[in-house]
């Protein structure tokens, strides 16, 4: 196996800092991400208006992450206004809605363990920012709060796919939310990046996940901390749901399974069917060879079993662009860039 080299951002300190060296360090992947996810949508009447409201919503809500945004178009050279587009609204297409699988185990000789294969809608020549689309690990201590580390697209702000020094892990599958979001409410992304920063364990993400008035694309979250506890957050925003809590196994894909929220995803027939029979899939590893060690994680995350998360286009929609492990005892994040079953996982300590 190979060993592609990871962009790794360091950060530390108050919030205005952390977002200025978060754009320094990744300021032409952020920059490719704008271009992509901003630039071809941008209108600049309608998007400075939209980013008023944005910044009007989170200084009375989110204030000391509106300053790191602030610190973050700074150190990028990018316009505080499409910063605060990509952070805020759905800037994805429906390329997105076919991709990723989170799981996570309980507990097991290796303690408890978050798994997730992310995926895009195409492979890319492989270059300094990984993937199609530009993503780093982040290692972030701010002044105030918990330490965490983990894998976004550079120029995010979010708090999905993560592990802080509590040993609180989540991995994310986007899905869509088909409810009225309008209003004066905070993106899911931005929330989740305050509580990553500020809960210790399980049951406090999902309290204040249900706690906030959420906007954004809907997303399954997979939770799980140093003590075992898990959970399946089903958010559908602005309404949450929650499932599995406490489940040995648990995992999810780009669907909702609640019974109140099963037709809320605004999928295509065809995205939603192979969702669907991904699901299926590790509903079957659950009930035949339910996984207890990394060893088992890593078989899965790389298996090509018939709807298995490693994803080479075809009929499964997408490829796998990067995988990761989050070992919550351990306070360790491994992570491989590309196919698992073809990369090489690298180890990188949360602090």
């Amino acid at each position: 196996m190979s060993a592609k080299p990871l962009t790794v951002i360091e950060c530390r300190g108050a919030p205005r800092e952390l977002g200025r060296q978060y754009g320094e360090q990744a300021r032409e992947a952020v920059r490719q991400n704008v271009a992509f996810f901003v630039d071809r949508k941008w209108e600049p009447n309608q998007g400075r208006g939209l980013a008023a409201a944005v910044r009007r919503t989170l200084s009375s809500r989110l204030p000391e992450v509106l300053d790191e945004l602030d610190g973050l178009a700074e150190g990028s050279g990018v316009a505080p206004e499409k910063i605060l587009w990509m952070n805020h609204l759905d800037t994805f297409g429906p390329e997105w809605k076919d991709a990723c699988t989170p799981m996570a185990i309980a507990a097991g000789p290796d303690g408890p363990l978050m798994g997730k294969n992310n995926d895009g809608g195409k492979p890319a020549p492989f270059d300094g920012h990984q993937g199609t689309y530009g993503y780093v690990i982040r290692r972030c201590s701010p002044a105030r709060g918990i330490p965490f580390l983990q894998v976004t697209y550079a120029g995010w702000l979010s708090g999905l796919d993560a592990m802080n020094a509590e040993g609180l892990a989540n991995g994310h599958a986007s899905v869509g939310s088909a409810f009225n979001k309008t209003g004066p409410r905070v993106d899911i992304r931005l929330w989740l990046y305050r509580l990553m920063s500020t809960c210790p364990d399980t049951a406090s993400l999902v309290a204040g996940l249900m706690d906030g008035s959420l906007t954004g694309k809907g997303f399954n979250i997979v939770v799980v901390d140093a003590a075992g506890d898990t959970a399946v957050v089903e958010a559908a925003v602005p309404l949450i749901q929650c499932r599995d809590r406490g489940n040995p196994f648990i995992y999810a894909t780009n669907c909702f399974v609640s019974p109140p929220i099963k037709d809320a995803d605004q999928r295509s027939p065809q995205a939603k069917q192979v969702s669907m029979l991904r699901f299926g899939y590790l509903h079957w590893v659950a009930q035949t060879r339910p996984p207890a060690k990394v060893g088992d994680l890593r078989t899965i995350l790389a298996s090509h079993e018939p709807w298995a998360p490693c994803r080479h286009g075809g009929p499964h929609m997408s490829h796998t662009e990067w995988s990761m492990i989050a070992l919550p005892s351990k306070r360790e994040v491994w992570i491989a860039p590309g196919y698992p079953c073809t990369e090489a996982y690298q180890t990188f300590a949360v602090t």
